[in-house]
């Protein structure tokens, strides 16, 4: 499932953005939020695939700018150096610097034309981006972000609401509260296969799967998974 980020500082005119971006593609999931320190934090924990930013987020400031500023900062992470950005605007003199050097796509003008912002999205969403090379998944904990490429994730298990992201290198992440269906939609990877009420693992790290038996046997000597009662017939579909 695709991302999509609105940054903008009316709450009304966000909802109302939000709205129209969601139906440009129903299966996307539309990130609404009004502030930047938000937004930047949410980048570094999520994966986005299109930005769409207001240009003025403080309307108190004269010649306030500060959605370029997010944008510049964004644009230092590696995962997002050609990720497409909209700007939402009604400012002509902010054009070339944001083309020049902020690789901005194009602008989402007030008020806005519905069907304008749609055909834009879904341009955007076109793009091939970060999603045809291998990414990184980045988790909080105790204030701290964590990252894990998603080609070195081996299995990960759910206990006592505690993801154990074991990976290749043989270290153990553990991230409090964090689901399985999130870290599935996180990973957005068709090698990343649940196997248990609890556990996925990655297709890539099998030696060899044992239905009958419901255990699953990794490479490398890092260990056995079991598949739960409810996926057998998942994983022999995958597997046979």
């Amino acid at each position: 499932m695709k991302k999509i980020l609105i940054l903008e500082d009316n709450q009304s005119t966000l909802q109302h953005l939000a709205g129209i971006v969601q139906k440009a593609d129903t299966r996307c999931e539309v990130i609404a939020l009004h502030r930047m320190k938000d937004a930047y934090q949410c980048a570094l924990e999520r994966e986005i695939d299109l930005f769409i930013i207001d240009i003025i987020l403080d309307t108190r400031r004269p010649g306030d700018s500060s959605g370029l500023r997010f944008v510049d900062s964004i644009r230092k992470i590696d995962k997002y150096a050609f990720t497409p950005v909209l700007f939402v605007t009604s400012l002509e003199d902010a054009r070339f610097y944001a083309y020049e050097k902020l690789h901005c796509y194009h602008f989402v003008e007030k008020p806005f034309d519905a069907e304008k912002v749609k055909r834009m999205v879904e341009h955007c969403l076109k793009f091939p981006g970060h999603q045809e090379s291998d990414k990184t998944l980045y988790f909080r904990k105790d204030g701290i972000v964590l990252a894990v490429d998603r080609s070195e994730i081996v299995y990960a298990e759910c206990e006592n609401h505690t993801m154990y992201i074991h990976t290749s290198r043989s270290d153990v992440l553990a991230i409090p509260y964090l689901t399985l269906k999130r870290l599935l939609d996180e990973a957005d990877s068709p090698d990343m296969i649940q196997c248990s009420r609890n556990t996925m693992i990655n297709k890539k790290f099998i030696h060899n799967v044992d239905i009958t038996n419901r255990m699953i046997q990794l490479r490398n000597n890092y260990g056995r998974v079991e598949i739960g009662l409810m996926y057998k017939k998942l994983l022999r579909e995958i597997f046979k």
